[in-house]
C-alpha cells in the first residue's frame, strides 16, 4: 500500500498499531508462507471489506479472486451487500469490477465501491477461473 499511499498523499505513514482490530483481520498463506491479510467487518447493513492485502509477487494468481468469491458467497448467505474502498490509484479496482463491484461514488482520492446479493432465486456467484 505504501507506492498508492505516496502517490495519493505523497508520503507513506503506517496505520498506527492502537487502530488494529485483530478480531478482524485474518493472515492469507500460501504452502506455508504469509502472503497478505484480509479483514472484514460484519456491519448491521453489509460486509465491509476493510483490507485485502496480498503481496506483489502473489498477485494476479487468482488468490484476491478467490477470496472475494468466498466473501460474496457469505454475503449471499447472510443476506448482505459488500461494501469496500479503494485509492483511486489503486489498480485493484479492476479486480473488484471482474467480481461484480461497483462504482457508487468517488472522491478525489477514492472509490466506493459495493456488491449487491443476488435477488431470491438468481443466479449464485460464479468465481473467474484461477490461474
Amino acid at each position: 500500500m505504501r507506492e498508492y499511499a505516496e502517490r495519493t498523499w505523497g508520503s507513506w505513514i503506517p496505520e498506527p498499531l492502537d487502530n488494529f482490530r485483530p478480531e478482524i483481520h485474518q493472515i492469507i498463506q500460501c504452502d506455508g508462507d504469509e502472503i497478505g491479510c484480509i479483514a472484514v467487518v460484519d456491519e448491521p447493513e453489509a460486509l465491509m471489506l476493510e483490507k485485502l492485502y496480498i503481496l506483489p509477487s502473489y498477485q494476479r494468481r487468482g488468490i484476491g479472486t478467490l477470496l472475494l468469491g468466498r466473501l460474496i458467497e457469505r454475503a449471499n448467505a447472510v443476506g448482505k451487500s459488500i461494501r469496500l474502498r479503494v485509492l483511486r490509484v489503486n489498480r485493484a479496482r479492476q479486480l473488484y469490477e471482474r467480481n461484480g463491484f461497483e462504482v457508487e461514488r468517488s472522491t478525489d482520492e477514492r472509490h466506493f465501491m459495493s456488491y449487491a446479493v443476488a435477488p431470491r432465486g438468481g443466479k449464485p456467484y460464479e468465481a473467474n477461473a484461477i490461474r
